[in-house]
């Protein structure tokens, strides 16, 4: 009997671990899609920092050190 109750525990465990990490996904693209529009405008602020490049070069650098803060990659 107790293997029962185990086996039905382990698997609802999985399945609310699945809707975590979708969550935990999801939330994560939100914070990243937000801050890619804002990389855009401070991009522009920043243009004459960087005179050498273009505001989508900056836009790319500045993505680029968000998604690794973010994703941890």
């Amino acid at each position: 009997m107790t293997a029962i109750a185990l086996k039905g525990f382990s698997a609802v465990n999985q399945i609310v671990d699945s809707i975590i990490s979708f969550f935990k996904g999801l939330g994560k693209s939100l914070i990243f899609a937000r801050a890619m529009e804002a990389n855009y405008q401070v991009a522009h602020e920043l243009q004459h920092e960087y005179k050498n490049m273009s505001v989508a070069e900056i836009t790319a650098m500045l993505n680029a050190r968000t998604y690794k803060e973010i994703y941890g990659d």
